[in-house]
């Protein structure tokens, strides 16, 4: 071992997995931080993992969960401790819930929650609502929001949403106080009056209209022909990928509901052909099929990485899918990257085993998921939060939460 021991780990012969391809080195961290990247680091660690034949990538990056419906903070960590051990190194928060995240007051609020609680990083959505524009301004400016959520008042949805809600015409209040704003389409099969308040807003706005959980063919034949010309990103959930409602017995309520096979198939072949930018989980903690929402944070990474085995995506395209662009969507400059400098948020795994999902072995406290006796990869190997190992082969090791609240930029 060459020289002093300056580095707290190091990883040595991990196969690097980027969207722009695959190298063999050495990783060192040290305080939190990726300190080398190369083929030897100069200096010895106080531990050291021998990853030859392991694929190393950055943290995933869940940018929509639910931890925290009602304020329990013993919520929050038990869902955070059930996601980073299927390789979620940073969530970002949704702002519903009974205290929602509507100024700087109440984001302050649901940071000071997850506090010290939070096992993976975390960041937070506001929720836009009339008239609170320049509070929404306010909480980003100050680094407590990352994102800001617009919900579009629809009949019906009052009790769904909490109230929380705008009209097509007000979205253009947020385009100042936000860099992205998340907005979901509801388009069967026509461009509607949202859809056009869409399309208008990334015209005016110089950040990113992040469009969340596209679900149908319609949606996607919307935004194609801006893709490239406007700043409008999209996103899908897992529920939207592996099921439909002509493969489930028991039908689940999400919003936008699981739609038909022939619509999951166009989903698949949108992210193949790189029409669709990242994967969220839209994680709940609900009791049961017949509540609103499906947990699913834990097994977002496995059910992906399942998909690579049977050739629906690539490495690569994984890797961008899950961490790469999560991060750069939303600011997180120091997240999605393994380099210099960067955040060791790291997830370390093997490639082609499959094994299916049991009951028994999931952590998140709502006891039931949609995905049990499908297929999906394993937990990682290794999960590395802010360069602190927590979690093997989807067992917690840590012996505390090391998660922090994330800013933009």
């Amino acid at each position: 071992m060459r020289g002093s021991t300056v580095y707290d780990l190091i990883i040595r012969d991990a196969t690097i997995v980027s969207s722009v391809g695959r190298q063999v080195v050495d990783v060192a961290i040290a305080k939190g931080k990726i300190a080398y990247v190369g083929p030897r680091p100069p200096r010895g660690a106080r531990e050291e993992i021998q990853a030859i034949g392991k694929f190393l990538m950055p943290g995933v990056v869940d940018t929509a969960v639910q931890f925290d419906p009602n304020g329990d903070t013993s919520i929050w960590e038990r869902e955070s401790r059930a996601a980073v051990t299927g390789g979620v190194t940073t969530v970002l928060s949704l702002p519903g819930g009974c205290s929602p995240v509507l100024d700087y007051d109440s984001a302050r609020r649901r940071a000071d929650h997850a506090g010290t609680r939070s096992w993976c990083n975390f960041g937070l959505w506001g929720a836009a609502n009339s008239g609170n524009a320049p509070e929404i301004a306010r909480a980003t400016q100050e680094g407590l929001i990352v994102a800001t959520l617009a919900n579009f008042d629809r009949s019906g949805d009052e009790g769904r949403n909490g109230g929380i809600g705008i009209s097509p015409s007000e979205l253009q209040d947020f385009l100042a106080g936000s860099s992205t704003i998340g907005v979901q389409l509801d388009v069967a099969e026509e461009a509607t009056e949202e859809s056009d308040a869409i399309l208008q807003a990334a015209r005016d706005h110089q950040g990113t209209i992040h469009l969340v959980h596209l679900s149908t063919a319609a949606e996607l034949n919307l935004i194609d022909p801006v893709r490239g010309d406007l700043p409008v990103t999209a996103g899908v959930t897992p529920h939207h990928l592996f099921l439909s409602t002509d493969d489930i017995d028991n039908p689940i309520n999400t919003n936008p509901p699981v739609r038909a096979e022939q619509d999951r198939r166009t989903l698949w072949t949108a992210v193949k052909r790189g029409r669709l930018d990242c994967v969220a989980s839209d994680h709940h903690p609900s009791a049961s099929m017949a509540d609103d929402g499906v947990p699913g944070s834990e097994l977002l990474f496995p059910l992906m990485l399942s998909a690579v085995k049977y050739g629906r995506l690539s490495l690569e395209l994984l890797v961008s899918l899950c961490s790469e662009s999560p991060a750069r969507i939303f600011g997180l400059a120091n997240k999605g990257r393994i380099a210099k400098g960067a955040d060791a948020d790291l997830v370390l795994f093997s490639e082609g085993e499959i094994t299916r999902v049991q009951s028994a072995g999931l952590m998140s406290g709502a006891g039931w998921s949609p995905y049990v006796d499908r297929e999906a990869a394993p937990k990682p190997d290794l999960v590395i939060v802010n360069g602190i190992i927590t979690a093997r082969m989807g067992e917690l090791v840590a012996t505390e939460p090391s998660g922090r609240l994330v800013s933009r930029g």
